[in-house]
């Protein structure tokens, strides 16, 4: 059984690792949303030839298929928070379990009204057009924009004088291109990354809830981002960083669509002596800059290197596809401390800098890597 704070981080990096299955079998099911969706473009346009329709009959046809969408789209809401419900249960389970685990003390468990509460009473803290949203809200969004696709599709399609054929093939898209050219691959993009990031919020809150329950045990929460080439640039910047949970500060994932990061618990100092020794696991990356498969595709790294000090000793042209050439001198010969080289990437509000924002912060550093071109 595990015993030390090591195994709380790296239980945590798992259940994350458990959560993006978890996305990919939710996002499964939205196939029968996008079936449905077919089914009613079919059923409503085709052998249709809405060329000669008046547009007082063109209304008549778009009402009738934004009223039979709506009920998909809010059949698509109704389902994907309905689970988020069953996730964050499953999550404050995993959490208590592996509290208990690694300091097998008496722990308070947030009720399901609490959890259902945090889920959909708690706005999303991601950055962008979604800052502040709740869940419910932010999925019924993103569900009414297919409706609203769909329905501008056909619109234009009848004042440009397309043929019904051709507007279908503007929704559904073309063989040749393996249908990725048509609405439909969008629409099914906005449902799966909808579905993703509600998992991952519905998850975080339970924790979250967990740890805000449970204040004189968990002090802090520390952000652990995934070690690889495909994490954000803000999720490289906040990656070890440590908030307070009592009162709680900070962001929490999701901190941006189809986000992968998670938070561990930061315990009181009276279980510091569990601390010693711990680790967490990187990917790693070959002199070109690939990553490497099967044996030695990763390491474990002292748990409390951040996802720079990982970065700064990964191969140049790695470090320039992941962060940019400019941005990879910068952390290799700038000077700056892996810490230092994080907090100039992001503004107060957890934005990304752009290289002239930091140049301005830190000439010295830019100086000192001759960095003279800001081009991102």
């Amino acid at each position: 059984m595990p015993q030390t704070p090591q195994e709380l981080s790296d239980i945590a990096v798992r259940h994350q690792v458990y959560l993006e299955g978890l996305k990919t079998h939710e996002v499964k099911k939205n196939q029968i949303f996008l079936k449905d969706i077919d089914k009613i473009v079919s059923k409503k346009l085709m052998n249709k030839d809405i060329s000669g329709y008046t547009k007082n009959k063109l209304n008549k046809l778009l009402t009738s298929v934004k009223q039979d969408l709506k009920v998909i789209s809010d059949d698509f809401s109704k389902m994907v928070s309905g689970e988020s419900v069953d996730i964050a249960k499953n999550s404050r389970d995993f959490e208590i379990k592996t509290l208990k685990t690694v300091a097998p003390i008496e722990y308070s468990v947030p009720s399901e009204a609490q959890l259902a509460a945090a889920v959909f009473a708690n706005p999303l803290t991601m950055k962008g057009a979604d800052t502040g949203k709740l869940l419910k809200p932010f999925l019924k969004d993103t569900s009414r924009k297919a409706v609203e696709q769909i329905d501008g599709i056909i619109r234009a399609g009848y004042y440009m004088g397309q043929t019904t054929p051709e507007i279908v093939r503007t929704i559904r898209g073309t063989k040749a291109a393996l249908f990725k050219d048509g609405a439909m691959h969008r629409i099914n993009r906005a449902l799966n990354t909808a579905t993703r990031t509600a998992v991952q919020h519905a998850s975080a809150q339970a924790r979250n809830q967990v740890w805000k329950d449970n204040e004189d045990i968990v002090e802090r929460v520390k952000w652990v981002s995934v070690l690889d080439g495909r994490t954000s640039a803000v999720c490289r910047s906040l990656d070890g960083q440590v908030f307070n949970n009592r009162p709680p500060e900070g962001p929490r994932p999701p901190i941006h669509l189809n986000c992968r990061s998670t938070t561990v618990a930061v315990l009181d100092s009276r279980f510091d002596s569990l601390d010693e020794g711990r680790t967490r696991v990187a990917r790693q990356y070959d002199s070109k800059g690939k990553q490497i498969k099967g044996k030695g595709a990763v390491k474990s790294i002292p748990a409390n290197e951040t996802y720079y000090d990982w970065l700064k000793r990964q191969p140049n042209k790695f470090q320039a596809s992941v962060i940019g050439e400019n941005r990879a001198k910068l952390l290799r010969d700038g000077g700056l401390s892996s810490e230092k080289f994080a907090k100039l990437q992001l503004s107060k509000d957890f934005k990304e800098l752009t290289l002239k924002d930091m140049n301005r912060l830190q000439p010295l550093a830019f100086e000192k890597a001759d960095v003279t071109e800001f081009i991102d």
